[in-house]
């Protein structure tokens, strides 16, 4: 396999985790369910990591902010 189609799948795989992983908090909080601490450890790391060094983010970021 390529490595930038390997890349790009990386990515947005940590994308749609960080938002899985926000939704699965929201829900807990909204039905009054226990919500994990390595949860939120690891949603702090992954928007982190996120904002640091994933590329499609950041395309998706410019593609919606900048061009208003």
């Amino acid at each position: 396999m390529d490595f930038f189609k390997l890349a790009f799948l990386i990515n947005a795989m940590a994308i749609s985790l960080n938002v899985a992983g926000t939704y699965m908090v929201i829900v807990n909080l909204l039905f009054n369910q226990p919500i994990y601490p390595g949860l939120i450890v690891s949603l702090v790391i992954g928007y982190g990591v996120m904002i640091k060094y994933n590329f499609i983010f950041h395309e998706l970021w410019d593609k919606w902010f900048r061009n208003r």
